[in-house]
């Protein structure tokens, strides 16, 4: 036992040694007295470990199994019928009560939610925008068209909307600039086959409205460049 004491103690010394040489400057030690309580915390915490994990040892080699030895065996090896360690009762039971409080008030149907603090601004920010965009005049439809128009088609549209080669077509052509903004809201909201790939169906990744401003924007954009 002394020389696992004595082991111990250098396992402790040599971790907390350690401890310090990684994080020591990191922490920088005297400037703060909060990093100096973390800094104490760990090495207590390395201490208790060690010299529990000695203590469970040493009672592993030592001790010797004692109590009332149960009826019923299996293959000729049988049980003690040793009491529940009182410790481990109280954190079982405890850790059961923890759960029902966990669930039926401290979260989520009463407690603060980050996911329902975020849910609850969407909704208010989508309520501002669909007022404000209910009776959107040409001007804000173009605007709304170009923001909706350069995340959702300019990766193979273009920015300017004559096309990139191998992605898609040029569509302020007069082909497409003849279908209007019915025409082409149509196609943009059931996607379309052509020879050089596939556009995908935006109903429902868009609004109608959104859909309607991008068709608008690129009528704009054919009038710009004399189709």
């Amino acid at each position: 036992m002394k020389s696992m004491i004595i082991g111990g103690l250098i396992l402790v010394i040599a971790l907390m040694a350690g401890t310090y040489f990684v994080a020591g400057d990191s922490f920088k030690l005297g400037d703060d007295y909060i990093n100096d309580i973390t800094m104490l915390a760990g090495f207590a915490i390395i201490a208790i470990t060690v010299f529990v994990a000695l203590k469970y040892i040493n009672q592993i080699k030592n001790d010797t199994a004692s109590g009332e030895l149960a009826e019923e065996n299996w293959d000729g090896i049988g049980e003690y019928k040793n009491p529940v360690p009182t410790g481990w009762a109280i954190i079982f039971v405890g850790t059961i009560v923890w759960l029902m409080w966990y669930w039926t008030i401290g979260y989520p149907t009463s407690g603060f939610s980050q996911i329902g603090q975020y849910n609850e601004e969407v909704n208010e920010y989508q309520a501002k925008f669909e007022d404000t965009f209910k009776n959107i005049d040409q001007a804000g439809l173009e605007a709304m068209g170009q923001s909706v128009f350069l995340v959702q088609c300019a990766p193979c549209h273009g920015v300017d909307a004559e096309g990139i080669a191998g992605k898609a077509q040029d569509l302020t052509v007069p082909m497409y600039q003849a279908y209007g903004v019915a025409g082409l809201g149509a196609s943009i909201g059931a996607g379309k086959k052509g020879e050089i790939g596939e556009m995908p169906a935006f109903k429902g990744r868009l609004t109608d409205k959104q859909i309607e401003a991008v068709s608008t924007y690129i009528l704009t954009l054919g009038a710009k460049n004399g189709s």
